[in-house]
């Protein structure tokens, strides 16, 4: 019986070519979609699976609210670690913090590290990387001790055993290999190295500044005991907020609050909410976007299939009624009917992983990950292949096999007539369907593309353009000190028109701080965001003066009490005249409140466009560490690049210089917008391709039936082009109900998705008309192919024929 299920299945198949290719090449697409999406979305959800203990292990964020503002914090104070490891709930505590950009001397070769972390001991014992060389209970015990993940080690030492005992000298300490682990990826602790924390912890603990509960640097990981004991933590930490902390900030005579909350370790990946983190997050909306992308492209391939196969059922409906006749029942032909859908599900599925392995590094380089065919072989995903082939098979099969089914051989073998094929209201609704989730994708990508090209071409309030960062390693005093002497350098070359440093720039996290500022006669707390920098750095961006001046070397007093605010900071605190006015710069009554706001600055953005303008304060450190900016002429780039890398080679010859362009590294801020775009580009492209397969097949197969109809009217004298808009007015209706229905849906999820900017783009009616407009002139341009067709043939022919 099941041989001759397939036997028939095949001769359809063969018999129906151009079906069975608009059919199958449309599931193909779509399942080769579904197939790359899924990939993306289990690798996104698959962050910190690699860890045995993950579903035990919690990150302690911090919350800090200060006259009604809050801001959440990655980092914690060094205290806390004490604190929490007398809390019954606590197997093990570990606590790591950024140790920077570092400088790393080897067999007199020389390179940067931006990963390194120092971790203490507990480090291992919370987070089970797999270690290739060394012992994890001992390899951060000691002072002067690195552990290197095995692809720094290779690339240093050819090999993980060669590394160990190997000395590697940084600008303070030199530190021995005492271990290599495997980075296991998909992990937020993104570290090409760990040094001994116990190196640097009595200085810390001994500076009463860094040791203090609004020191906030560290990263807090808890190993619960057991995971079920989440909300016991949560109490604890609200109890040491409150009886420890907030008592000794308010004894610190602060007005700030501070709460710890309890993050569970597979929720860190997504959270995108909190300052300091280390490493971009994943964004869980556009996981439900692409999840929602790849369902969309099933259905409108499912629906192409129903709508066909419903369609081209007359032409079966003797085969069912002789069936009948000679004994098939009807569970029998359905199962028949099913098998087809199946089978043509499967041939679909086979194509589709044909394309999943042509365009697996195109679609790599467009979500910056790493898949290879090793899926293949998978569990999970032979368990989705399967899943499609049977969901796809028999829903999309259920309605045709139904349908046919119910044919009556006496009516079906004895009339001339063939029956309708199905029911044309359904047919209609399944277009409508198809072009409204076209639709949707067509407006999401025209919205996401115009508030891109808004977010790039909106005025920041400074000059973004031709100005070169270069990284100023930290650490090295005599190397800061000199930095006017690289400056003059640099000045000497015509291309080089401005120079200037800062401890930090835009699109780089704000060191924010406590002031005492001074209001209606007496000095109050307020928060700023604190950017250090030298004379040249406002003129340098192109930041406005709005009103006072800016730094002068003429003005000794400037280094010491001089400070720049922006327009958002003088609009806050609701000076009407603020030039004059008093600060205190420290929490510990440094200045004593003698610095002084010499200016103004027009609110300029130091951020993303996602957030407003915060309140700033600039002061002058003309020899903070942090950043060398130039602004170079964009003629003849490429030499005056090799010129300041020369310069910077004898200046400093044992740090190799690295440098970006600050407009990239600004623009870098919205790489998950431009991802987004790009994703809903193609796949938008993909599911009016397939719609358009569909409606291609529908057309024709009205022009088929219609055969006879356009023959008499030729003859009566109708025109080739009243034909062709004879044929074309029904779909062009139904496109004009898509977009009717599609509009309301892509504008609430479409303002949704804007709310998440500050600075956005109004959802003007050109956007739904401009998405409404292609999708007419694709389906009408699909639909008179074959409406041209039927309308110059022969109609003579077409009446003998019928």
């Amino acid at each position: 019986m099941f041989a001759n299920y397939l036997k028939i299945a095949v001769r359809n198949l063969l018999r129906n070519k151009v079906y069975s290719a608009i059919n199958i090449v449309g599931l193909a697409i779509g399942v080769a979609s579904c197939i790359l999406i899924f990939l993306y979305v289990q690798d996104e959800l698959s962050y910190e699976s690699n860890f045995s203990k993950s579903d035990r292990i919690m990150r302690v964020v911090g919350e800090a609210i200060f006259e009604g503002h809050q801001d959440n914090f990655a980092v914690t104070a060094l205290p806390l670690q004490d604190a929490v490891r007398e809390f019954p709930e606590a197997e093990a505590v570990t606590q790591y913090f950024s140790a920077g950009r570092q400088t790393i001397w080897y067999n007199d070769q020389s390179f940067n590290e931006e990963d390194l972390l120092f971790a203490d001991s507990a480090f291992f014992h919370v987070f089970d990387y797999e270690m290739v060389a060394g012992n994890p209970a001992t390899a951060l015990s000691s002072p002067r001790q690195i552990v290197l993940t095995e692809e720094l080690a290779r690339k240093l030492f050819g090999s993980a055993e060669q590394a160990m005992g190997q000395v590697l000298r940084f600008s303070r300490d030199s530190y021995t290999v005492s271990g290599v682990y495997r980075d296991p990826g998909h992990s937020h602790i993104a570290a090409s190295g760990l040094l001994s924390r116990i190196t640097v912890d009595a200085r810390l603990r001994d500076d009463e500044q860094g040791n203090h509960w609004l020191n906030l640097n560290y990263f807090t990981y808890v190993l619960l005991a057991d995971k079920s004991q989440a909300a016991a933590l949560q109490d604890q930490l609200n109890t040491l907020a409150n009886t420890v902390v907030n008592p000794w900030i308010k004894e610190s005579k602060l007005s700030a609050r501070m709460n710890f909350i309890a993050q569970p370790l597979q929720d860190i990946h997504f959270d995108t909410h909190f300052q300091h983190d280390l490493t971009p997050h994943g964004n869980i909306s556009y996981i439900y976007i692409f999840a929602a992308v790849a369902v969309f492209l099933l259905l409108i391939a499912s629906i192409n299939y129903m709508n066909l196969a419903t369609a081209r059922s007359a032409k079966r409906a003797k085969e069912v009624g002789l069936r009948k006749v000679v004994g098939a029942n009807r569970s029998q032909i359905i199962r028949q009917f099913l098998g087809e859908s199946v089978l043509l599900t499967l041939i679909a599925v086979l194509l589709a992983l044909a394309l999943v392995q042509i365009f697996i590094p195109s679609f790599n380089n467009l979500t910056e990950k790493n898949f290879s065919s090793d899926f293949f072989l998978q569990w999970e995903f032979l368990l989705l292949i399967a899943a499609i082939v049977l969901l796809v098979g028999v829903v999309a099969g259920s309605y045709p096999a139904f349908f046919l089914s119910a044919f009556k051989p006496a009516e079906v073998l004895k009339s001339d007539k063939q029956p309708k094929g199905g029911s044309a209201i359904l047919r209609r609704a399944l277009v409508v369907v198809q072009f409204s989730i076209s639709l949707i994708m067509i407006i999401g990508t025209i919205v996401v593309f115009t508030q891109m090209h808004f977010l790039k071409n909106s005025d920041l309030g400074f000059n973004k353009e031709q100005v070169l960062v270069i990284d100023v390693p930290g650490g090295d005093s005599t190397l800061v000190q000199r930095l006017p002497v690289i400056k003059q350098k640099l000045l000497q070359n015509p291309n080089v028109l401005q120079v200037s440093n800062s401890y930090s720039i835009p699109a780089e996290a704000m060191n924010r701080t406590l002031m005492l500022v001074e209001q209606e006669g007496k000095m109050v707390e307020k928060t700023f965001d604190i950017m250090a920098v030298d004379y040249d750095f406002i003129p340098l961006m192109g930041v406005g003066m709005q009103a006072g001046r800016n730094f002068s070397r003429d003005i000794k007093t400037d280094e010491k009490a001089g400070v720049i605010i922006n327009e958002a900071a003088v609009k806050w605190l609701g000076w009407a005249d603020p030039i004059g006015k008093k600060l205190q710069l420290s929490d510990d009554g440094a200045n004593d409140g003698n610095a002084r706001i010499i200016g103004v600055v027009k609110d300029f953005h130091v951020s993303s466009l996602h957030s407003s303008v915060q309140p700033i304060a600039i002061v002058l450190a003309p020899e903070s560490p942090g950043y060398l900016l130039a602004r170079i002429a964009a003629a003849d780039q490429a030499s005056t690049i090799r010129f300041v890398e020369q310069q910077w080679s004898a200046f400093d010859p044992r740090h190799p210089m690295e440098y970006f362009f600050l407009d990239e590294h600004f623009d870098a801020q919205y790489r998950a917008e431009e991802k987004m775009l790009t994703v809903f580009g193609y796949f938008a492209g993909l599911t009016i391709l397939i719609a358009c397969l569909g409606l291609f097949g529908l057309a024709s197969f009205t022009a088929e039936q219609r055969t006879k109809e356009i023959g008499i009217r030729k003859v009566l004298g109708s025109s080739v082009s009243g034909i062709v808009m004879l044929l074309t007015r029904d779909f062009a209706l139904l496109v004009c109900l898509a977009i009717v229905i599609a509009s309301p849906i892509a504008w609430y999820g479409m303002s949704k998705w804007l709310q998440d900017f500050a600075y956005r783009i109004d959802l003007s009616w050109w956007i739904f008309a401009l998405a409404g407009a292609s999708a007419m002139a694709i389906a009408i341009a699909t639909v008179s192919f074959q409406a041209i067709k039927a309308a110059i043939a022969d109609p003579v022919k077409a009446i003998r024929t019928q």
